[in-house]
């Protein structure tokens, strides 16, 4: 019960800016940490929720969703986002594999990654604006699974593709090693048994998809490098919240 404990407080403290308790420090608790990530979303969405229902009371819609995405931002650090900015730069700048690695590495942003990155926020921006209102203390479900999904798609990645880098990010989480198998499996049953609670079968659905956006995002980078990378991870959280917010609008 310990270990899980400084496993669940390690996730918390990677993953957000939340510093409740003191996280593990050895690999063992860092990779046991990945089996929390969806768990951890859980409480982003909780939060995210939350105030939505309390700012509905007093600001009209288009500020409720300039807030939300300001407190998103500060609860997770920008760090999925600085992930997808190097990403995009990277990715995109039509080298070969080891220049994009150096550029990827670079802490300077290039125009694609700062054009990217704006295009990213004022799509979040516009679907949080239009995120149908709750009634009452009813908290909205796609700002509840968004981040489980999110940070599940995280886990896949980090399991199921090799990592391209010796070191770094990813190596501290054991991506791409087969120990971490278990869990991967750990972290889908607590992503799947959240959105099956809040959305039902159509929460499945939407995790079915999110799986097949992890999975063609690892084979394209994969492709262009060899392997993920922390960066790519970020970028994948980013552009999986998104995925969500996209698909729950129209399927719902």
């Amino acid at each position: 019960m310990r270990n899980q404990l400084k496993a669940f407080l390690t996730a918390l403290r990677f993953l957000t800016r939340l510093e409740l308790g003191e996280g593990g420090r050895t690999p063992e608790d860092f990779h046991r940490s990945l089996a929390y990530f969806p768990l951890i979303g859980l409480l982003l969405g909780l939060i995210l929720a939350a105030c939505r229902q309390i700012l509905a009371f007093h600001m009209p819609p288009a500020v409720q969703a300039g807030l939300l995405l300001a407190l998103e931002v500060y609860l997770t650090g920008g760090l999925h986002l600085d992930g997808f900015m190097d990403s995009i730069d990277g990715l995109f700048s039509g080298r070969e594999r080891e220049r994009i690695l150096a550029i990827m590495k670079d802490s300077h942003v290039g125009a694609h990654g700062v054009t990217a990155v704006i295009i990213l926020l004022l799509l979040k921006f516009s679907l949080f604006f239009s995120l149908p209102p709750q009634p009452g203390w009813n908290l909205s479900p796609l700002l509840l699974i968004m981040p489980v999904l999110s940070r599940w798609s995280v886990v896949l990645a980090l399991i199921l593709f090799p990592y391209a880098r010796s070191d770094g990010m990813g190596s501290l989480f054991g991506a791409g090693s087969r120990g971490g198998r278990s869990f991967l499996v750990g972290a889908t049953v607590i992503a799947l048994t959240i959105v099956y609670l809040v959305m039902g079968l159509m929460g499945l659905v939407l995790a079915f998809l999110v799986g097949l956006l992890a999975w063609y995002w690892g084979t394209w980078v994969c492709h262009r490098i060899g392997g993920l990378t922390g960066d790519t991870y970020g970028a994948l959280a980013e552009i999986a919240e998104v995925y969500v917010l996209v698909l729950g609008l129209f399927l719902l």
